[in-house]
């Protein structure tokens, strides 16, 4: 990749090169200021070290075929990384967020690194309609308090496929899996990160 544009640092993932918004530069910090003094009640990606930490797993050669080809929801996807490498890897990207500025930044993003193939999905990830087509939904740093953790559950009632979560072992998330019915794997474990594979439901 050239030179990165303007608001934009470049970013070394995987093998990969992608540019990044910068968001400590002014001009992002304030469309995400605003936003909060709106009233959304949100917590921005601030490249949190798992979301970077999955992104290199998600983009090893020998994982890249979970997400080559297939249809993917990225749940809370703020300004995420990982959505670069979804859209990347994936034949196609749903961007579902509740903060509309940081769904804009992300679409921006995505354009800023020739990816075109996204759809956004604002609004609740329990509540939003959701295409027939996806094969899998992944969340990076989605369950940190019981409001989240229990809209994570109510997304799990009417997704029955596949789901990923990659956090930090904030007390809601152990918590949470603990509670599963559908089958919890260990994906890996790489310090303050953890991944899990929550299977697909029977019905």
């Amino acid at each position: 990749m050239s030179k990165a544009p303007k608001n934009y640092k470049n970013h070394k993932v995987g093998g990969e090169t992608f540019a990044l918004l910068d968001l400590d530069c002014r001009d992002v910090e304030v469309r995400v200021l605003e936003e909060m003094d709106a009233g959304v009640q949100v917590y921005y990606d601030r490249r949190w070290g798992a979301t970077g930490i999955f992104s290199e797993w998600a983009l090893a050669k020998e994982n890249r075929g979970k997400f080559e080809g297939k249809n993917i929801l990225a749940l809370g996807a703020g300004i995420g990384l990982e959505t670069l490498v979804f859209a990347k890897l994936g034949a196609h990207v749903w961007l579902n967020d509740l903060a509309p500025v940081a769904l804009e930044m992300c679409v921006e993003q995505l354009e800023a690194n020739g990816l075109t193939n996204y759809t956004v999905l604002l609004g609740k990830c329990e509540e939003v309609p959701l295409p027939k087509t996806l094969d899998l939904a992944v969340g990076c740093f989605f369950i940190y308090n019981k409001t989240t953790a229990a809209a994570m559950s109510g997304f799990l009632e009417r997704f029955p496929k596949e789901v990923i979560l990659v956090n930090e072992n904030l007390d809601p998330f152990p918590k949470w899996l603990a509670e599963q019915e559908r089958e919890v794997v260990s994906v890996f474990e790489d310090g303050a990160a953890r991944c899990v594979s929550i299977a697909a439901s029977e019905r």
